[in-house]
């Protein structure tokens, strides 16, 4: 177990006149943050705990400001270190995750008081900025500390179980309705003809070499997450979920490849797309993409949803398989925007990296893989 490195130059927070620390996690709090988080959020295991934060390549520190109260863990705010790339530099950066503060300590300023720790703390070194995309409640405590909304991601749904956008409780009206979707799905289908000299692999490991190298031939210049074959190796150990790597293959050459990842979510199966390669097109890339999403589409039938984010694959590759995005009809009026709020480190330091404005849409190229839930 990693242990924490902050605790020699820690100071307390009891200046306030209260009786709460806010502090650095240390080791011996994670049973204290585990019975928190078991509190305040469906999910999370020890494994899972371990995998987040504990395992995390990109800090030699585990990220998470606490707030003792009495012995007590009452309040956390953990964070999930990547390294970014943009253009040709190479950054960390922290998505904040699984905040939390006990019920009988809210409305105390504990958020906000975290996350001025976290700021001052890492103020004169990395990591360099935050990106988000938090629930409403934490996106206000954010925009509070300064952060800024770039944008709305763009995510694209196939919907192969109305009910779970329907809001349909009646079991029949869900059976009917899903035996229509795959209808409609079906027909889709059957107009899609992938081409027939692309050969597709599936593997249940993960084939962090062979993607590293997808990555490598066309990374692109906008901001996202570096992917070696560490960053493969870590990014995909989340217990939490299930996940399938396709590559295929022109001749004998690896020449795109897609991870998806499966997982429950409110009592629904969701099939994520979580990453595909290379991020940016080229002719054999975009050739291959059907041939995969065809398989995968086929081997996630009984999936609920099937999810893609962001703009790395073809409009009409999704299109043509009955995917809809989330910014228009018939998805827009139902779906919950996802938003990416950013802030540099300190809030009042620089927005730019690499010459890009952090806070527009258009120099972020983001996949599910930037998105500590899935």
């Amino acid at each position: 177990m990693r242990t924490e490195t902050r605790t020699e130059t820690e100071t307390t927070d009891r200046e306030r006149g209260d009786d709460y620390d806010i502090r650095w996690f240390r080791e011996g709090d994670k049973a204290g943050f585990m019975d928190l988080h078991r509190e305040t959020f469906p999910d999370g295991t020890d494994a899972w705990f371990d995998w987040k934060f504990l395992d995390n390549p990109y800090l030699p520190e585990t990220p998470i400001v606490v707030t003792e109260h009495d012995g007590d863990i009452v309040g956390a705010r953990p964070n999930l270190a990547f390294q970014m790339r943009a253009g040709d530099t190479y950054h960390t950066a922290l998505q904040s995750c699984d905040t939390m503060v006990h019920e009988d300590h809210r409305r105390q300023g504990l958020f906000s008081r975290m996350s001025e720790r976290l700021f001052a703390d890492y103020a004169d070194g990395q990591p360099e900025f935050t990106f988000n995309n938090p629930n409403p409640l934490t996106t206000a405590g954010l925009a509070k500390l300064g952060c800024e909304i770039a944008g709305e991601h763009t995510t694209y749904y196939r919907v192969q179980n109305p009910a779970v956008y329907a809001g349909i409780d009646n079991s029949l009206a869900e059976a009917t309705g899903e035996r229509a979707a795959r209808a409609y799905l079906g027909v889709r289908e059957r107009r899609f003809d992938p081409p027939d000299e692309v050969s597709v692999t599936s593997h249940t490991d993960i084939p962090a070499g062979t993607l590293a190298t997808l990555y490598r031939r066309r990374p692109p210049s906008e901001i996202h997450a570096y992917r070696d074959e560490q960053f493969f190796d870590y990014r995909f150990g989340n217990p939490n979920w299930e996940y399938t790597s396709y590559t295929a293959t022109l001749g004998d050459r690896p020449v795109a490849g897609v991870v998806a990842g499966t997982g429950e979510k409110e009592g629904h199966t969701v099939t994520n797309v979580v990453d595909v390669l290379p991020l940016v097109g080229d002719d054999e890339r975009d050739r291959a993409l059907p041939a995969i999403f065809d398989r995968l589409v086929t081997d996630y039938a009984d999936s609920d949803v099937v999810a893609v984010r962001g703009e790395s694959v073809p409009h009409e590759l999704l299109t043509g398989l009955g995917f809809h995005s989330d910014q228009d009809l018939p998805l827009a009026p139902v779906a919950t925007p996802t938003r990416l709020i950013v802030s540099p480190i300190p809030p009042d330091g620089t927005w730019r990296v690499a010459g890009r404005d952090i806070r527009e849409m258009d120099n972020w190229r983001p996949t599910f893989v930037e998105h500590n839930t899935a």
